[in-house]
């Protein structure tokens, strides 16, 4: 014999209860209970969820738009910004040009050398005849 066999032959079958068996037994038949949950509670719980997803995508639309406006402020501000500051880097670069210094220091009083000295450093030679620099001597007027 099989050991499955041998098994399937070991193992009784399961009883069976007749209604007469079952009263003996104190058992009965049970009716389904019907209970009818109540919608009312589980309408109000969604209908509450719902309203607060609403309000909170409204609040956040508010929110985002606000925001978005402030951005376009800050953007404006720092546009002008950027032009002012190229104004006045442009108004720097020609203030410090050779020809307005030049122009600049004429009006201060200032007088060209036409004769420039020079110092060698390297043994301390002076190289040229330095003469001091008197006024109109190579620039007669000048241009304001």
């Amino acid at each position: 014999m099989s050991p499955q066999l041998a098994r399937a032959a070991s193992v009784a079958p399961a009883p069976r209860f007749s209604p007469e068996g079952a009263k003996a037994a104190g058992l009965r038949l049970v009716r389904p209970v019907r209970s009818r949950a109540r919608k009312a509670p589980f309408v109000v719980v969604v209908l509450t969820l719902l309203s607060i997803g609403l309000v909170g995508l409204i609040v956040m639309s508010t929110v985002l738009q606000a925001q978005s406006f402030k951005a376009a402020s800050l953007n404006r501000t720092a546009n002008a910004l950027q032009v002012q500051q190229q104004g006045l880097t442009r108004d720097v670069e020609r203030l410090q040009s050779p020809s307005n210094v030049a122009r600049r220091a004429l009006v201060y009083g200032m007088v060209p050398n036409a004769s420039p000295a020079f110092l060698r450093l390297s043994d301390g030679k002076v190289l040229g005849k330095p003469e001091p620099a008197v006024r109109g001597n190579n620039i007669t007027r000048v241009s304001q």
